[in-house]
């Protein structure tokens, strides 16, 4: 089972990062500037957890919360800036990356070996979690407002105005 809570926390930590980072992107320098390191640091704290590294725990947990302790600060600190973050991505990127935390920081009690069949299926429980949570919260980015809509590829030729 250990395993299996490992990369849950990873795949949770990944889709954290990605949501750090679509709003850091668009941030002002003072909180663009933590985000993104915060992303990245999330970033690196995924690839450990798959690969089995056991870090210690300030150094899972730093990454991991700061983007909330981040955006917390902002509202109380500097309300006007704070309201131009996104605050459902804010809020699903927190939930993702506290739960990581969470998963993650569980003390191990033993190593299990766990089936190939139950880690595929961990694998795709928690990459469908996390990519519904994911989607939904980018799509609310500066980033997701200039996205691509779906289904609408190429060239789109308006052909009620006709070029009038």
């Amino acid at each position: 089972m250990a395993a299996l809570t490992r990369m849950w926390g990873a795949v949770a930590a990944l889709g954290a990062a990605l949501i750090a980072l679509a709003v850091g992107a668009a941030a002002t320098p003072w909180l663009a500037v933590p985000m993104l390191a915060a992303g990245l640091g999330q970033l690196a704290v995924c690839v450990a957890a798959l690969r089995g590294t056991r870090w210690h725990a300030g150094l899972v947990a730093v990454p991991l919360a700061l983007p909330t302790l981040l955006w917390l600060g902002a509202l109380l600190l500097a309300p006007a800036e704070a309201s131009s973050l996104p605050f459902a991505p804010l809020l699903a990127e927190s939930t993702l990356a506290l739960g990581a935390a969470a998963l993650l920081l569980r003390r191990r009690t033993a190593d299990d070996d766990t089936s190939p069949g139950l880690m595929i299926v961990g694998l795709l429980t928690s990459a469908a979690a996390v990519a519904a949570i994911t989607t939904t919260a980018l799509a609310g980015t500066h980033a997701g407002a200039f996205a691509q809509p779906h289904g609408e590829h190429g060239i789109v030729v308006d052909a009620e105005h006709g070029g009038h």
